[in-house]
């Protein structure tokens, strides 16, 4: 009794670790047709691999290119306002506005903008936006028409993503194990991709080792580089170290990135809510308060080296290409932040300190799942037309995020059906995989969790 006591004490830990609801959300994190129009994942604009950020310079949605650079994921704190310009106050909302119905969606949507018209309203602080685009909440609650809001449109399949699921019930075993049944609702969805999101944790970085006390974890370069993040540079002020080394204040400033005219252009006694020279109104387009025009979140700096581009219209590519417009003081403007100047580093002064920024990534990239104890196996049963699709050549491609001590990339495998149209694989260190055919779309190219064990998949020739 005392072994048994002893090993269940010893799995217990282990198992308490793999928690069913952020399972449930990493999948439905990189799956597709977790997504109003059934095309993008979450993971499109936050590629685990990429720091939970986007290589492109800015990031696509449903219905094409968006205004910004995806801010990345890690290290989300309760309390402090997401996007780039605070538009939603809580990850749920966030989530809430891209998976829920419409009609969720827009009443939403529409309670947010009131609430931001009667804040600002009762500090008087409304101001006719400035830029090239009037923002929703300029107008009274009653004024918002549906074509005014964000566009919400239903996917080709004409269901919306809860029902989706719950029509193909790939995800049935891992909703049985996050809320005990099979059940597929919108606030499942949200509360299981939010239970994943608020997961991820940057891991510990050279930085973290040289602050707990390994004098050898920084270089004698990156060395000088922190003592120039702390002191001379200033980057501190808003990319705040302190207690648990945020490198965030979770606030939003000007820094001239919004701003694509002359020094020149600007002078003393200019209002900035006149000014047209700013590409994105921010936080101003938010909250509707003329001083917060041109002002956006400050993004941590944990991983940053993982992420380019940078800033929220990804126009700075590298670390050294933000150092240097830093330096040189931003970009001057009437309502830029008093702690932006230049800084009159020498070259050698910036090489120290993008060394040092490099030095706030982690050696292990965060946020992979645990890969289980002995590979998983599926059968897949694949019909065309109700029947068995008998000798057909089928591909298993690794898809969605690998998990811990996966390698980064496997190979695809292959497989061809029985006579009853069926075949079973091992699925790979990953997630998920996707079913390719060379002359036949299987499960209309939707990809299969791993939670899967078996799954009848409907297959249609390939035109």
């Amino acid at each position: 009794m005392r072994v048994a006591a002893a090993v269940l004490a010893l799995l217990l830990p282990a198992l308490a670790a793999e928690d069913p609801k952020v399972e449930l959300g990493r999948r439905l994190f990189m799956d597709p047709t977790v997504s109003r129009t059934g095309r993008v994942s979450c993971s499109s604009c936050h590629e685990p691999e990429h720091g939970f950020s986007d290589p492109r310079v800015l990031s696509e949605d449903e219905h094409g290119p968006s205004r910004r650079h995806s801010q990345p994921l890690l290290d989300l704190a309760a309390g402090q306002p997401l996007h780039w310009d605070g538009e939603f106050g809580t990850l749920r909302e966030v989530l809430t506005v891209r998976l829920a119905t419409v009609v969720e969606a827009t009443a939403l949507t529409r309670s947010l903008q009131a609430r931001r018209i009667r804040v600002a309203k009762e500090a008087g602080r409304v101001t006719a936006f400035a830029g090239g685009r009037i923002p929703y909440g300029l107008r009274s609650p009653d004024e918002v028409r549906p074509r005014d809001l964000p566009e919400h449109v239903l996917p080709d399949d004409g269901l919306p993503v809860a029902k989706r699921l719950m029509s193909d019930g790939r995800y049935r075993r891992g909703f049985v194990a996050a809320f005990g049944t099979s059940e597929v609702t919108t606030a499942r969805v949200v509360e299981a991709l939010e239970a994943y999101v608020l997961s991820l944790r940057s891991g510990t970085s050279p930085f973290d080792r040289f602050r707990a006390g390994d004098t050898a974890a920084l270089t004698d370069v990156q060395r000088v580089g922190l003592s120039l993040f702390l002191n001379e540079a200033g980057c501190a002020a808003c990319h705040t170290v302190g207690e648990k080394a945020a490198f965030t204040d979770g606030r939003f400033h000007n820094t001239g990135v919004a701003f694509h005219a002359d020094a020149e252009r600007f002078g003393e006694g200019i209002d900035l809510s006149l000014l047209f020279d700013f590409k994105d109104g921010g936080a101003g387009e938010v909250t509707l308060f003329r001083e917060h025009l041109a002002t956006f979140k400050t993004p941590s700096l944990r991983d940053v080296a993982r992420r380019p581009p940078y800033m929220h219209d990804g126009s700075l590519a590298t670390l050294a290409d933000v150092v240097r417009f830093y330096n040189r003081g931003g970009t001057p403007n009437r309502g830029i932040d008093p702690r932006i100047r230049p800084l009159r580093l020498t070259e050698w002064e910036m090489e120290c300190l993008v060394a040092f920024l490099e030095a706030l990534t982690s050696d292990e990239r965060p946020g992979l799942g645990p890969l289980p104890p002995r590979p998983r196996r599926a059968m897949i049963e694949v019909l065309e037309d109700g029947r068995p699709l008998r000798d057909l050549a089928v591909e298993v491609v690794p898809a969605g995020d690998r998990l811990a001590g996966a390698p980064p990339a496997e190979p695809v495998r292959k497989h061809r059906t029985d006579i009853l149209g069926r075949f079973w694989f091992e699925f790979p260190g990953r997630t998920h995989v996707r079913l390719v055919s060379r002359s036949h779309e299987i499960l209309r190219g939707r990809l299969i969790p791993d939670s899967v064990t078996s799954l009848t998949a409907r297959a249609s020739p390939l035109e």
